[in-house]
């Protein structure tokens, strides 16, 4: 019979990618990082579950990874006119606006860069219309994928215009009626995210407000939890599906939470005590008091698959 003793204090080197957080993902198992560093490919010394970062490495093989092809924006990676993966460990040398790539789909689902590949007229077509300021309505041979990638590109510079932060993720839906309508059709999205986010925080304020009645009142319950919050937070964005990047001790017993998810950094506000959403850092009509950290990350999911994703804080 195998002495599992034997496994714990077995030690061994590995290179792997970590994108930030707690955790990092080796082929075989997820492991718990020691000291957190900047995200980047480490050679790391792995003692049970354990992963001690030791140096700086070169990306390590990626051959056998999952492919995910599609065009360049912004640091996305568009693979169709729905689906967009934020590409992780960007390359120092970043793609041209629209380029043609190859991702690898990590074990721990992040997307990594590793080729750019052969374009035809039509990706040059779009760079040339991007860079212009015009529509691709008339360009032939563009592929859902490139479409998408440009309406995003669009959306994102009249964000910028606008010091109004876009993400893919918000303008997924119509990113294909942007690429066709142009700078038009980028502005009235931008107008529609404006207006949701200041009607987010009206309702916010109103929510506020009722907590601070019920605390007042004594009214309010809490289900206190064990442990260190930002042990709990990182525990229960995990079983989520999500990666916490930080979090502060703020005042009033509340947590300033910033976590990724789907590619995305997110930002909320949680109790500290009970994990209660307070600020869920997206439009959610007032309802932010209804969901704890656990049911956030599937909150935001569904607002995603749905084209209902509003972020408000950024």
């Amino acid at each position: 019979m195998t002495d599992f003793r034997a496994f714990l204090g077995a030690t061994s080197e590995l290179v792997l990618p970590y994108f930030g957080g707690t955790r990092v993902d080796a082929p075989d198992r997820r492991l718990r990082v020691t000291t957190q560093n900047a995200p980047r490919w480490y050679r790391f010394r792995v003692e049970g579950r354990r992963a001690v970062p030791l140096e700086p490495a070169p990306p390590g093989d990626l051959s056998d990874r999952p492919a995910v092809r599609g065009h360049w924006a912004e640091g996305w990676l568009f693979a169709s006119g729905r689906d967009v993966f934020r590409v992780a460990l960007p390359p120092d040398d970043e793609p041209a606006p629209l380029a043609r790539c190859t991702g690898r789909r990590w074990y721990s689902g992040d997307v990594l860069f590793d080729t750019l590949d052969f374009e035809d007229d039509a990706e040059l077509a779009a760079r040339d219309a991007l860079a212009r300021g015009r529509s691709i309505a008339e360009v032939r041979g563009a592929a859902p994928s490139l479409r998408a990638a440009f309406g995003f590109a669009v959306a994102a510079a009249m964000g910028r215009e606008r010091d109004v932060p876009v993400s893919p993720r918000e303008v997924a839906g119509r990113a294909l009626e942007i690429a066709e309508g142009g700078r038009d059709a980028a502005r009235a999205v931008v107008d529609h995210l404006v207006e949701e986010r200041a009607r987010y925080l009206a309702a916010l304020a109103e929510a506020r407000r009722l907590r601070q009645v019920l605390d007042a009142s004594g009214t309010a319950t809490h289900r206190p939890r064990a442990n260190d919050p930002a042990t709990r937070v990182d525990d229960a964005l995990d079983n989520a599906g999500a990666r916490m990047l930080a979090c502060r001790r703020m005042a009033d017993g509340m947590l300033d939470v910033r976590f990724e998810l789907e590619g995305e950094t997110f930002s909320c506000i949680v109790d500290a005590n009970t994990l209660q959403v307070y600020d869920a850092g997206i439009c959610l009509q007032g309802a932010d008091r209804e969901l704890t950290l656990d049911s956030l990350p599937s909150a935001i999911r569904e607002a995603i698959a749905v084209d209902i994703l509003h972020i408000t804080r950024h």
